[in-house]
């Protein structure tokens, strides 16, 4: 029996990213516990041979010490819930247990975060990810980590994502970075928008002006995806257009709190922002080209 059958580590969290990730460490022959306010997640994850359970706190319960507790929600306010919350992990989590924190939060959330479970003997791994749902249950979306006990659960974060980066000792790196890396992504993706509108003014075949993008100077990794999407009309939400939001808006919270914002990325938070206010906080991302088109169909101008 490999190491990873004889490993058991708890889901809380299995919706587009925490699903994936635990499909993928059933595929390995990891034994898992899992739960979910949807139901019909937890049925999704009992198909696949998980245990679940009907509290984070059964969770941590099952798991026992020195075992190792995946959280995949959306922001910190749910952290906290899932954490301290009724039926939460602190309720029955025993000293020994570590937590690999997977959302996009801020890094001053991180950080309280952990402190909070050190004060109860739980360990931190800030391990934010990357790439998607579909990676995700391939093993190939990126994990950022850091934290001083990262390296005990190394072989699951390898299991689990492909690639691993290190980022050190420090909680609150693995933050940061993903902070700085979503922003991009922000910009790149009203960026692309951008682009894509005017090469329609331009009275271009958006399919052969896209196929250049992606294999020239002008490529993102984001761009191609989510645009693909928009042009083949698959408008199936796999990154709600509220998650670039939110991590736009922590992104240059972070950027106050060092005197430095910058400037393009300030206009790709707005953008966001007003998709948001204009009713797609559930859209998926891809939805960012038809909001930019529909900005300058009826005003000619951007926000």
């Amino acid at each position: 029996m490999s190491r990873i059958e004889k490993t058991h580590i708890g889901f809380i969290g299995v919706g587009n990213m925490g699903m994936g990730m635990l499909t993928r460490w059933r595929s390995l022959g990891g034994a898992a516990t899992a739960y979910d306010i949807e139901p019909e997640r937890m049925l999704a994850a009992q198909a696949m041979g998980s245990h679940t359970v009907s509290s984070p706190g059964a969770v941590a319960a099952a798991l026992g010490s020195d075992a190792l507790l995946v959280i995949c929600v959306v922001d910190a306010a749910q952290c906290d819930d899932v954490l301290w919350g009724v039926n939460g992990v602190c309720e029955s989590a025993p000293a020994g247990l570590t937590v690999l924190l997977t959302p996009t939060l801020g890094p001053v959330d991180v950080q309280a975060i952990a402190t909070r479970l050190a004060s109860a003997g739980i360990a931190l791994i800030d391990a934010p990810m990357s790439g998607g749902p579909v990676r995700a249950a391939a093993g190939t979306m990126s994990l950022m980590v850091s934290g001083p006990t990262r390296r005990q659960w190394w072989f699951v974060l390898e299991a689990l994502a492909d690639p691993v980066f290190d980022l050190g000792d420090v909680i609150g790196d693995g933050a940061k970075t993903k902070l700085v890396n979503n922003l991009l992504a922000a910009i790149n993706l009203v960026g692309a928008a951008q682009i894509m509108t005017l090469a329609a003014r331009l009275e271009l075949d958006p399919k052969k002006t896209l196929a250049v993008i992606g294999e020239s100077s002008g490529h993102s990794w984001i761009a191609m995806d989510r645009l693909s999407r928009a042009l083949a009309d698959d408008a199936t939400p796999r990154a709600h257009m509220r998650l670039l939001a939110k991590d736009s808006r922590l992104a240059m919270e972070a950027s106050d709190g060092v005197g430095y914002s910058p400037e393009m990325g300030a206009i790709a938070k707005e953008y966001f922002a007003q998709a948001l206010a204009a009713g797609l906080e559930a859209a998926d991302d891809s939805a960012m080209w038809a909001f930019v088109q529909s900005l300058v169909d009826a005003k000619g101008t951007q926000p």
